[in-house]
């Protein structure tokens, strides 16, 4: 056995298979995925946007790659940054996009720093399936092609948007031959010059150019200063294993951890029960109390993680929890296994993308500053030049140094309950790896409950007695898209956003 890889699309997982059959290692084979994804889930990812990368290594202490955005200074009064709204079936959402709403990207810097720390092919090997890709062209999933028309307003907001994704007038869909070339250039470039090219050179001229003359925020010192942390993941123990996720100033891991905490020694009895819902539900209020009283203000201080070991907080809200439970939560995911025992779990998105793309690189950028859930306290109020925070949260579960489960989802505030509820059905409920990633999900978010369906309606009934609620008619991407390998070599693609599941032997 090679390896196993899960990612968000079939040819997203293909492009690492490939390396794996190459004899490339987990992070070879992310690398080669995560250039490969911008094409195959255009909708979801982007070499304009950033991510979180967890390493898992024999004998060596997991380690978090942080190449998320930053907050660029607001140089001008009025950024072109304006609203569109993306039709969810059952939820609406508000979204902003425009040359203001981009934050400094970090991928490039993420992928170059990976390759050059962990890597053991070629970096001309890396890039070529998303070459052959970009060049003769691919066909897109009918998922995939569903999100690109969700996000229609995006991909045709610019000319320069709409020569890749809508040529001669009409978007691309599943029946369409898409090409990218100058993405196919942009990647060859970057394989002779690495990321210079993208912070420091031409590229970077070219990103200054596109925000001058479209009232946009960055400019080529911002690109000049970025910078790729290292850091360790938080750590906490759950009935006896070790979890290992993303830290602040990102704070899903923290409140993974959080609700994971409330959870810890209460029986759940069976999976969709009252006990169950009941427990999670009030899980994810609590979490959310929690969050906002002490972690939205504080999520570049230092000490944040040390919150999870605070135990005159934790009871406080232990106790809130254990009341209401006596009354009776766009982006993409690759997680990769090899047979030397290294694990790659590894989140990444554009956002929604901002309409702009870099001219002659076919990248479009990310509209990080426009996300709501990102920028709780309002638009352009975080400090200049920090990192904006996050939801993605890669996670691994191990046990005695062996890896249990490695995983991660998109889905904005929808990921933590994502992780949350597939570590549960698979640690607690027993389920296998793919049962636990398809089964039916629920999120609590400000007072309201969101449940996919086939849960029972006599357990629906109660819920409705205490909280607003929105039972979808089938699953729904809205509830993220978790992708998962496990230390036994199995994995789960997420069926909500099409996610594919390859393994190499």
């Amino acid at each position: 056995m090679k390896g196993v890889i899960a990612a968000g699309d079939k040819l997203t997982a293909e492009a690492g298979a490939q390396i794996l059959r190459n004899g490339g290692n987990a992070f070879d084979a992310a690398v080669a995925a995560m250039l490969a994804a911008p094409l195959t889930e255009p909708a979801l990812t982007s070499l304009g946007g950033g991510g979180f990368l967890l390493a898992i290594e024999k004998e060596k202490n997991p380690v978090i790659y942080d190449f998320f955005v930053d907050v660029p200074p607001k140089r001008i009064k009025n950024p072109d940054f304006y609203p569109v709204y993306v039709d969810f079936g059952s939820a609406v959402q508000e979204f902003h996009i425009g040359a203001g709403s981009i934050a400094v990207p970090g991928m490039v810097a993420g992928i170059h720093r990976i390759y050059r720390e962990k890597c053991s092919l070629p970096i001309e090997e890396l890039i070529k399936p998303a070459v052959c890709y970009a060049e003769n062209g691919i066909n897109l999933s009918p998922m995939q092609a569903s999100f690109v028309k969700l996000l229609e307003p995006i991909f045709t907001a610019t000319e320069e948007a709409k020569k890749i994704y809508a040529p001669g007038g009409k978007l691309i869909d599943e029946k369409t031959v898409y090409k990218n070339p100058d993405y196919a250039c942009f990647l060859k470039l970057f394989a002779e010059e690495g990321a210079w090219i993208f912070y420091e050179g031409e590229v970077a001229d070219r990103v200054e150019q596109l925000f001058i003359k479209n009232r946009g925020l960055i400019r080529k010192e911002d690109l000049r200063r970025y910078t790729v942390e290292e850091k360790d993941p938080i750590y906490f123990r759950f009935r006896g294993y070790d979890i290992f996720t993303n830290a602040p100033p990102s704070p899903g891991g923290l409140l993974i951890g959080f609700t994971l905490k409330l959870l810890e020694d209460l029986e759940l009895k069976s999976y969709g029960s009252l006990q169950h819902l009941s427990a999670l539900i009030e899980a994810m209020h609590t979490t959310q109390m929690f969050r906002r009283e002490y972690v939205d203000k504080n999520v570049h201080s230092k000490d944040l993680h040390l919150l999870l070991e605070d135990e005159s907080i934790f009871n406080v809200y232990k106790k809130f929890f254990t009341k209401r439970l006596n009354l009776w939560g766009n982006t993409t995911h690759i997680s990769v296994m090899d047979s030397e025992g290294n694990a790659v779990s590894v989140t990444t998105t554009n956002g929604e993308g901002s309409g702009y793309i870099i001219p002659g690189t076919g990248i479009m950028l990310n509209n990080m500053l426009g996300e709501e859930d990102l920028n709780p306290e309002g638009f352009f109020k975080w400090p200049e030049y920090v990192r904006l925070p996050s939801m993605m949260s890669p996670t691994a579960v191990m046990k005695d140094g062996s890896l249990i489960i490695s995983l991660g989802s998109a889905g904005s505030n929808r990921i933590r309950s994502a992780i949350v509820q597939v570590i549960l059905n698979y640690l607690v409920f027993g389920m296998d790896v793919d049962t636990a990633v398809q089964f039916s999900r629920v999120h609590y978010e400000n007072h309201t409950v969101f449940l996919e369906p086939d849960f029972d309606r006599e357990v629906i009934k109660k819920i409705e007695e205490l909280y607003e609620t929105v039972v979808f008619e089938e699953k729904s991407l809205f509830f993220g898209g978790v992708q998962a390998v496990t230390g036994d070599f199995k994995g789960a693609g997420d069926d909500r956003r099409g996610g594919c599941v390859i393994e190499v032997y």
